[in-house]
């Protein structure tokens, strides 16, 4: 059981990041979308913003808006069309590994996923090709006819992404 204080800032916490989602400043926007999936809030402020935010400009902050909704266990088809996105577009294996296995956990209404996954197939990277086969097996409810290992739990977002907050920019010396 956690105690009083510690709760007590975790709520802190929690609402500055969700006012930190309206930020004018892209980098803050993005961590703040970050946190609230590691933080892991399962309520229906940081679900609303969240969601909100799957439409921002910023393609980093819809993308973490995604991972975190589906880190938190939102089970949504609202933030399909972004790991599609993630799946096609993004060039970090952890990111496009961790879009699968949300895909995954949509099962059937992840179907529109299905063309990406295969895509993700072909990806260099073999953890990216094991959940994606992992992914394509839970929206189909089938099983292969050979026997293919996976983690028995799904890695969580803290513990596999590590948010990089942008380098300043170096001045140049002449």
């Amino acid at each position: 059981m956690a105690d009083k204080t510690s709760l007590k800032k975790s709520q802190k916490e929690v609402k500055q990041y969700l006012k930190d989602l309206r930020s004018d400043d892209l980098s803050v926007r993005a961590n703040a979308a970050y946190m609230l999936g590691v933080l892991g809030k399962n309520d229906k402020s940081v679900k609303r913003s969240l969601t909100k935010a799957l439409k921002d400009p910023s393609w980093e902050v819809r993308k973490w808006a995604a991972l975190s909704l589906g880190e938190i266990g939102d089970r949504e088809s609202t933030l399909i069309p972004t790991l599609i996105e993630i799946l096609k577009r993004d060039d970090s294996t952890e990111f496009k590994s961790h879009a699968a296995v949300i895909l995954g956990e949509l099962e059937k209404r992840a179907a529109s996923a299905i063309p990406a996954l295969h895509q993700a197939l072909q990806d260099e990277n073999k953890r990216v090709r094991d959940w994606a086969i992992w992914a394509l097996q839970k929206i189909s409810g089938e099983k292969p006819k050979y026997r293919q290992q996976f983690e028995l739990e799904r890695p969580k977002l803290s513990e596999r992404l590590r948010f990089e907050k942008p380098k300043p920019k170096q001045k140049i010396v002449k």
